[in-house]
């Protein structure tokens, strides 16, 4: 009994060991898997040893009868996250962090999304949509399962792209939100106009319940994109506040309180 016992953990640390992605968490070794939708993709860096994730989406459309493979290894090369295989797997529509957060964070309350998201898991492998082996499948799944929102480092790709065989710079500033808390109406939309004319993609504006401070709020532990954000608008003495685990698309929010000045729009 003892020597079947043996032999037969010595059987599954070999299959770990000969499993790639597996093998690579074994081993302390980042391992890359970048889930391809039709219209955009991600790609997810794990680091086994942190138990963080490095998140880059990329909305470009995918080259015409790209394979999966070649689409994995270009979402790693923009991402300049080389030096090692990108396992890859196939959605039938654009990879959403958010669905994926909510199943990692939710999963203890409600063991139903465990299962739920283990036979999706299977139906993955069964239809030829991943490269990574049953085994693999298990391991990223376990490995991913103790993770939530905040461990997760989310930046957006901005590519130089091709129109009839022209290279065309896509290489705006960052996404980011705008929100009115002066009370002046109109305030919001007049600066998204001039953020966009300065560069930056403003993907969401509206108002808020009113304050009297601006406040400017970065969305992942780099700061860069909310450093961005407080330069175009004039606001270089103001603390810029990190909330890395703050659900959004956006990297950054500017949100203007009574005491901003719209004269500075105008310069």
């Amino acid at each position: 009994m003892l020597a079947a016992g043996l032999a037969l953990a010595l059987a599954a640390a070999a299959w770990q060991y000969l499993s790639p992605a597996s093998g690579e968490i074994m081993s302390g070794r980042d391992v890359r898997l970048a889930l391809l939708g039709p219209e955009s993709s991600a790609l997810l860096v794990y680091h086994p040893f942190s138990g963080t994730v490095n998140a880059f989406t990329d909305r470009r459309r995918p080259r015409r009868k790209a394979k999966p493979a070649d689409r994995a290894s270009e979402l790693a090369g923009a991402a300049g996250a080389g030096g090692g295989g990108v396992f890859y797997v196939e959605l039938s529509t654009a990879p959403d962090l958010n669905v994926l957060w909510s199943a990692l964070n939710g999963w203890r309350r409600d063991p139903r999304l465990l299962l739920s998201a283990a036979a999706w898991a299977r139906g993955l492998k069964a239809s030829g949509r991943t490269d990574l082996s049953s085994f693999d499948l298990f391991s990223v799944f376990s490995e991913f399962s103790g993770l939530g929102s905040s461990d997760f480092i989310l930046t957006d790709l901005r590519r130089g792209t091709e129109q009839d065989g022209e290279a065309v710079d896509d290489s705006r500033l960052p996404m980011v939100e705008v929100l009115n808390a002066s009370g002046k109406d109109g305030l919001a939309g007049l600066a998204a106009k001039y953020l966009r004319e300065n560069g930056f993609d403003v993907i969401s504006v509206g108002n808020t319940a009113k304050q009297k401070r601006t406040a400017v709020f970065g969305f992942s532990e780099d700061a860069s994109a909310a450093l961005a954000l407080r330069a175009a608008l004039g606001l270089d003495e103001l603390e810029i506040r990190l909330r890395p685990t703050h659900s959004s698309v956006a990297a950054a929010e500017a949100v203007l309180g009574e005491d901003f000045d719209a004269g500075r729009l105008k310069k």
